[in-house]
């Protein structure tokens, strides 16, 4: 399994699955996250890790809208995703 594969298989079982099989998630949330896997999907395992972090991670960021959309949204687990994250793929 490569390294991309990796990524997109945990964040797809931990993240993206459970909100898009969600019935109380918005069509909104549901659409960014499609769009999120799939520019995930064209990128190589380091420019995943960092796309992620910019556009999920740092809510400051003036292009992060999807970060503040799970807040806003009141996705109880993306601090553990985050975190669990951070520690399985920090060697990249």
């Amino acid at each position: 399994m490569t390294k991309e594969d990796e990524i997109l298989d945990f964040l797809e079982a931990r993240m993206f699955a459970p909100i898009l099989n969600s019935s109380t998630t918005s069509e909104r949330l549901k659409k960014a996250t499609r769009g999120l896997r799939l520019r995930l999907k064209q990128r190589d395992a380091q420019k995943m890790i960092q796309y992620f972090w910019n556009t999920v991670i740092d809510a400051n960021a003036k292009h992060a809208n999807y970060g503040r959309m799970l807040q806003n949204e009141g996705i109880t687990n993306f601090e553990e995703v985050v975190n669990d994250f951070r520690v399985k793929f920090k060697e990249l």
